[in-house]
């Protein structure tokens, strides 16, 4: 009877375990929280001096590499690059604990569930006709 007790408990943990990890997966996704900082990358930028063609004369590319004026083009804002990867990443938890749940629960539900042992035996007759 323990076993079933304890069956039923870890079903129950298992459940709670996945139905916490899907509301913080909302949360994070309705904006109502934010998903653990786990990245901090820079902007991913490019300079403008390289993209300098050929066609330019040598004296002023180079004398713009010097002044250093050449603005940097930045393709990717820090702030889009780490949110999205923290959503991700948050994401990838939440899915590793769910996945957690799911084990607990399907550990419980084998301690649940009856054990029925059905053994096959040789009638009598059966036995004497052999022999």
């Amino acid at each position: 009877m323990t076993e079933r007790v304890s069956g039923f408990a870890l079903i129950i943990l298992g459940i709670v375990i996945i139905v916490l990890a899907a509301f913080s997966v909302y949360s994070v996704f309705s904006g109502k929280s934010k998903p653990f900082a786990l990245f901090n990358f820079p902007a991913i930028s490019l300079d403008a001096s390289s993209l300098i063609g050929s066609d330019a004369p040598p004296e002023a590319r180079d004398a713009l590499k010097a002044s250093g004026q050449a603005p940097m083009l930045e393709l990717v804002p820090a702030d889009i690059l780490n949110k999205t990867s923290n959503t991700l990443a948050h994401l990838l938890l939440m899915g590793f604990i769910a996945s957690v749940g799911y084990k607990i629960g399907s550990l419980g539900a084998l301690l649940a569930r009856p054990v029925v042992v059905k053994l096959k035996t040789k009638n009598a007759e059966d036995v004497i006709n052999e022999n």
